[in-house]
């Protein structure tokens, strides 16, 4: 053990001479030639530490970059599920669930209340279609006409577009019930306006939900 030591010692002292010129002045290394060093120094006191497995690690700077990497994509992909929610969770209405049933896309609109014109030239309307559901045991007073939700359709993933209030009562931006009866349904829309050549091959629709300022992705196909 004592030979070992000495071994080391006299390891270490040529380290430290090798890395100085005269005068003791320390030369200036490239990161390569660092690493190397480290890479050198580790392996002595490897060879003669018995609780190896217990103490030093190397770690080399591109793999230091590639863990920061892979923890910077874990925390983005957490905070995206924090985001994810259905939609009854996104607009949050006590005793009320919303439920995406499907789309169309058509060249006009129709409401019973309220006239809606055709879309404008190179555009279509996408109209997604929700049912409102009071799940309670009691009729309920829903008002989303006062709370500033606002929509944004989200199609494969590169187009977004906000959506559009016509103040029908079938619509879901400004739905308005007074007495929605218990187990009730209501179907409603959102409707966007959206240019044609966006719509010719949807893969995948996302609707953004922003409550209070906080947006929420809700994954409808």
């Amino acid at each position: 053990m004592k030979l070992h030591k000495q071994v080391l010692c006299v390891g270490l002292i040529c380290l430290c001479f090798s890395l100085t010129g005269c005068g003791l002045t320390l030369t200036q290394m490239t990161d390569q030639e660092e690493e190397q060093v480290v890479l050198y120094s580790a392996k002595i006191v490897s060879k003669f530490n018995r609780s190896q497995d217990k103490g030093y690690a190397y770690v080399s700077k591109a793999k230091k970059k590639q863990d920061k990497k892979e923890k910077t994509k874990t925390e983005e992909v957490e905070q995206t599920q924090e985001n994810e929610l259905t939609l009854t969770e996104a607009i949050s209405t006590e005793g009320v669930t919303y439920t995406y049933q499907g789309y169309d896309v058509s060249d006009s609109f129709t409401t019973p209340d309220v006239a809606v014109p055709n879309a404008d030239t190179g555009y279509k309307y996408l109209i997604l279609k929700i049912q409102a559901a009071n799940t309670s045991d009691k009729d309920l007073h829903v008002d989303l006409l006062t709370r500033s939700l606002k929509y944004k359709i989200i199609i494969n993933d590169d187009v977004s577009v906000d959506g559009m209030s016509t103040l029908s009562r079938e619509d879901l931006s400004t739905y308005y019930n007074t007495s929605f009866a218990a187990g009730t349904t209501d179907d409603l829309v959102l409707l966007f306006s959206v240019k044609e050549d966006a719509l010719s091959d949807i893969s995948n629709l996302t609707l953004q939900v922003t409550r209070d300022g906080q947006a929420y992705d809700i994954k409808l196909q």
